[in-house]
C-alpha cells in the first residue's frame, strides 16, 4: 500500500534536544519550539491564487440586447454575440458593451439663451433669407457595424450633430423660403435622412438613422409677423384654388353625365327609328306583294288607305293635332276627309 504525504508550507518547530529533532536538518528545527514558515511555498500559493483570480477576469457575459467589442492590446477583434464568453484576462482583453436596441435622439435646434451669440439651427435659404429650424433625429447603433461605432462612441453625438447641421444647410440653400416654410416640415424627413445616412456611412460611424422630425421651421422673430401674413395669404389663395378645382371637377362630372345621358337617349331613339323604318319597309313589301296577288283590286287600295289614315290620326291625337267632332255629326254622318282639325292645346 502506498502512503500519500502532504508537505505543508510550514514545519513544526521543536527543540534540538527533542526526540522529534533527531535526524532532522538544522533548517527544520530551531532552538525554540513552534511553527517554521516556508517562504517559497507561501509565495507559490499566493501566486496561484492570484493567477486564478486574474484568469477569472476573462469571463464576461453579453446581454441579449448588447454586442461586445473586444480590444486586445488596443486592436479591435470580432464583436461578441449575446451570451457568456471566456477571453484573455484583464490587462490583455478589454470588453466594451454596446446597446444595439436603444433608440437615441440628437436635437439640432433653435438658439437658447446661453448660446444666443452663436445660434444653432439658423439657416440661409436659396433666396438669401434666414430661417430657424429645430430637428430631432432618432438613431441607434447598427448591429453589423458595432465595432466601427465603438471607435467613435465618445464623440458620436458631436460628429452626428455636425453632419446634420451641414446637411440641413445644404438642404435649405436649395429652396426659396416660401415653399420651405409651407412644405418643409413634411418633406424634411424624407429628404434629409438619406443624405445624412450616406455621409455617416462614408465616415464609418456605425449609426443607423430611424426617423427625423422638424418641431420648428419658422422665420426669425424680427420678421415673423410679415411671414405669417404672407403665409395666411398663401393659405387663402390655396383654399380658393382648391375650391375652384373642386367646382370645376363637379361641373365636369355633371357635363360628362349629361353627355352620357343624351348619347344614350340618342342611341335609343336612333334604334327605335331604325326599327320603325324596318317595320314600315316590311309592311310595305307585304302590301305590295298582296296587291300584286289580288290583281290590283281597288278595294285593297282603300283598305290600305284606311289603315294608313288611322295610323296618321293616332299620331296626330298623341300630339294634340286633332280633337273630337261629335257635335258636328249629321244624319249623313261625318266625312273625316273634310272635317277641320281641332285647335292645338
Amino acid at each position: 500500500m502506498h502512503t500519500l504525504a502532504f508537505n505543508p508550507p510550514f514545519h513544526v518547530r521543536c527543540s534540538p534536544k527533542s526526540p522529534k529533532c533527531r535526524g532532522k536538518t538544522p533548517c527544520a528545527c530551531s532552538s525554540n519550539g513552534g511553527l517554521q514558515v516556508n517562504p517559497l511555498r507561501v509565495i507559490g500559493l499566493i501566486a496561484l491564487i492570484f493567477l486564478a483570480a486574474w484568469g477569472a477576469t476573462g469571463i464576461t457575459l453579453i446581454a441579449p440586447f448588447e454586442r461586445g467589442v473586444v480590444r486586445r492590446f488596443g486592436r479591435v477583434l470580432k464583436p461578441l454575440p449575446p451570451g457568456p464568453h471566456w477571453l484573455l484576462p484583464w490587462g490583455i482583453d478589454r470588453v466594451d458593451r454596446v446597446a444595439v436596441d436603444r433608440v437615441r435622439s440628437t436635437t439640432i435646434g433653435l438658439a437658447r439663451e446661453e448660446d444666443a451669440i452663436t445660434p444653432r439651427g439658423l439657416l440661409v435659404t436659396g433666396d438669401h433669407n434666414l430661417v430657424q429650424v429645430e430637428v430631432a433625429v432618432q438613431w441607434r447603433v447598427d448591429p453589423a457595424q458595432v465595432a466601427d461605432f465603438s471607435q467613435v462612441a465618445d464623440r458620436a453625438e458631436s460628429i452626428l450633430s455636425q453632419v446634420i447641421e451641414g446637411t440641413l444647410g445644404e438642404w435649405a440653400g436649395e429652396r426659396p423660403i416660401d415653399p420651405l416654410l409651407l412644405e418643409g416640415k413634411v418633406r424634411l424627413a424624407t429628404e434629409l435622412l438619406p443624405r445624412v445616412q450616406q455621409r455617416l456611412d462614408r465616415l464609418g460611424m456605425g449609426i443607423l438613422l430611424t426617423d427625423a422630425r422638424a418641431s420648428a421651421l419658422v422665420p426669425p422673430d424680427e420678421v415673423k409677423g410679415a411671414f405669417d401674413l404672407v403665409a395666411r395669404s398663401e393659405a387663402g389663395r390655396q383654399t380658393l384654388v382648391t375650391r375652384a378645382k373642386q367646382e370645376a371637377d363637379t361641373r365636369n362630372r355633371a357635363a360628362q353625365s349629361e353627355a352620357y345621358r343624351v348619347g344614350q337617349e340618342a342611341q335609343t331613339r336612333a334604334e327605335n327609328q331604325k326599327r320603325l323604318a324596318q317595320e314600315d319597309a316590311t309592311r310595305f313589301l307585304a302590301r305590295l306583294a298582296a296587291y300584286q296577288t289580288s290583281g290590283s283590286s281597288p278595294m285593297y287600295l282603300r283598305q290600305v288607305w284606311e289603315e294608313e289614315r288611322g295610323r296618321l290620326f293616332s299620331k296626330m291625337r298623341e300630339n294634340n293635332g286633332i280633337g273630337l267632332l261629335d257635335h258636328q255629326l249629321s244624319e249623313k254622318g261625318l266625312d273625316l276627309q273634310l272635317a277641320p282639325l281641332g285647335s292645338k292645346r
